[in-house]
């Protein structure tokens, strides 16, 4: 028994060490679920342990979701969101659904507000990050205008390696706590050790649920589209000619001008001691330098 509770405490140590605590925000999920009860002696039999030794590993149900990554592959979430002004909402609204739907694709979001020239509608697809490029291309060709466009991407490679790392380590583990189930002849030593496979199997599923996430995240992008239609300007104004504000606008018009000639004359006879010295000055100057310049008159011949 001894012996036993010493490999089980190397063996925790060996999970401890490759996994640390997860977000409280990543995703649950696995397909490795099994139930793990406190074993009594007559329950840890040849049968249970073959049970035990062929459950699935991480990974191994073809669906790839938590396979390593292969050389150069890097996982990236991308994200890109449309302004498009359109001649038929409702038309368009249509056409881009049918489109996202015949890529693999899915509405995640919907919605609209609004009515007749401001009606406006918000849109947010799923798509195959390999078809975002074209999904993009091909929505703003139904549009009017673009009135703006945005694209983003996060790599998530390095998170999706240490995941990876910590699974292997993990996977081990429980390996390690199922072979000594299965020596176990005790129950003291079947209950310790089914509390300890309890523990890393709750962790291999958390960090499964992570890997999983990551990649259907960078499997499928987000496309946000904002329809909007064309404004249109009215040919006559709606409120209609009104004489009675033209009047009062140029009536406005006329005092400004009247109240502002006012001030400048005002200010002119205030300002007189300074300004008429200097002009009749300046007259003088002018005179007395015409004079300069026009030749003396020649007396007429005798």
């Amino acid at each position: 028994m001894r012996r036993i509770f010493m490999v089980l405490a190397m063996t925790l140590m060996l999970a401890a060490c490759g996994s640390s605590s997860s977000s409280a925000d990543s995703a649950a999920g696995s397909d490795i679920g099994y139930e793990m009860a406190p074993a009594m002696p007559e329950a840890v039999n040849s049968d249970a342990m073959s049970k035990d030794a062929s459950m699935p590993m991480p990974g191994s149900s073809g669906t790839g979701s938590t396979d390593p990554l292969k050389p150069g592959e890097r996982l990236v979430v991308r994200d890109a969101s449309l302004v498009l002004q359109v001649s038929d909402v409702n038309a368009v609204d249509q056409q881009l659904r049918a489109m996202v739907n015949g890529q693999k694709g899915f509405v995640l979001s919907s919605s609209s507000s609004g009515s007749d020239q401001d009606f406006v509608v918000y849109l947010t697809f799923k798509i195959p990050s390999d078809q975002l490029d074209a999904t993009i291309t091909a929505a703003e060709k139904t549009a009017h205008k673009v009135l703006s466009r945005s694209m983003s991407g996060s790599d998530v490679t390095s998170e999706y390696v240490d995941l990876t790392g910590r699974l292997t380590s993990l996977t081990a583990a429980r390996d390690r706590l199922l072979e000594l189930l299965k020596k176990a002849d005790k129950v003291e030593d079947a209950v310790a050790v089914n509390t300890a496979l309890t523990d890393v199997q709750s962790q291999l599923e958390q960090i499964t649920g992570q890997m999983r996430y990551l990649r259907e995240n960078a499997a499928l992008s987000s496309l946000t589209v904002e329809l909007r239609p064309i404004p249109t300007t009215p040919i006559v104004n709606p409120e209609g000619w009104q004489p009675g504000e033209d009047a009062r606008a140029a009536l406005r018009s006329l005092l400004d001008f009247a109240q502002g000639l006012g001030s400048f004359l005002i200010t002119a006879v205030i300002w007189t001691p300074v300004w008429l010295p200097l002009f009749f000055l300046g007259r003088y100057l002018r005179q007395r330098w015409l004079a300069r310049r026009t030749p003396p008159a020649t007396p007429p011949a005798a």
